[in-house]
């Protein structure tokens, strides 16, 4: 079905890729996902990951389609041998919308928003449905450039179950680092899959150095205190309070 048909708006021919392009980037133990124009930073949100028995995947995808207003299906899985096929509505497990970046996995909207912010699916990447919704408009934005806002807006207020394939997939990269540094601040998060045999004191003196930090000036107790006391949605410390100041000379 031609995106004319689908949505009922004229498309524009000959449609080249926007410059620059739209990028998605997911840290799974820091709950979070960043979309990037370029290289601008243009939203963060907040997302549940999946659970340590069924881990989300980690690697580079792209997001091939969007789902509007989605039918859950039950996957052939003996966590959901007992499921049934649920339509689009204020209980499906997909919520308003689903972006597909690999089969059986989805970056979706959820009606459980008490979960967001940890570990609590079978794999794929949950989102509130507002974040959902405010995704999949950008990424139609950059994906299917000869849709009209107006197309757009009308998928994103129908009721209907529409499908769309992306005439340029947006690449998503879905990573695992338990140590960031942003803005002068140190982020340290839990290994919510237990993934690493490693101390978390190394990784962070290993990211500080990276980022330009003398690591032989840095207070070690504070850095062990940090690493022993990770809340469940991370941790986060001025470099200027690990003893440092003023010495890195890169950004990230």
């Amino acid at each position: 079905m031609s995106l004319v048909a689908l949505v009922g708006f004229a498309t524009t021919p000959d449609v080249r890729p926007p410059a620059p392009t739209l990028r998605i980037d997911i840290n799974i133990p820091a709950f979070r996902l960043d979309a990037f124009v370029g290289d601008s930073l243009v939203r963060t949100m907040p997302i549940a990951v999946g659970m340590p028995a069924y881990k989300s995947p980690r690697g580079d995808f792209v997001i091939s389609s969007i789902e509007w207003n989605p039918w859950w299906i039950p996957p052939a899985s003996p966590w959901a041998a007992k499921e049934k096929r649920t339509p689009p509505g204020p209980g499906n497990p997909m919520g308003r919308v689903k972006l597909n970046f690999r089969d059986l996995y989805f970056l979706h909207g959820s009606p459980l928003d008490a979960s967001i912010g940890s570990a609590a699916s079978h794999g794929c990447i949950r989102l509130r449905n507002t974040d959902a919704i405010a995704l999949a408009r950008l990424v139609h934005q950059y994906g299917t450039p000869s849709l009209s806002r107006e197309a757009i807006e009308a998928l994103a207020t129908d009721t209907a179950t529409r499908r769309v394939a992306l005439e340029f997939p947006v690449p998503i990269n879905l990573r695992y680092d338990r140590v960031e540094i942003h803005d002068d601040s140190l982020f340290v998060y839990r290994d919510v899959y237990g993934l690493t045999t490693r101390a978390v004191t190394a990784d962070i003196l290993e990211r500080l150095a990276a980022y330009g930090i003398d690591t032989s000036a840095v207070d070690t107790v504070r850095v062990r205190r940090i690493a022993r006391n990770i809340p469940r949605r991370g941790s986060v410390t001025a470099i200027a309070d690990l003893g440092v100041r003023d010495q890195h000379t890169s950004s990230r």
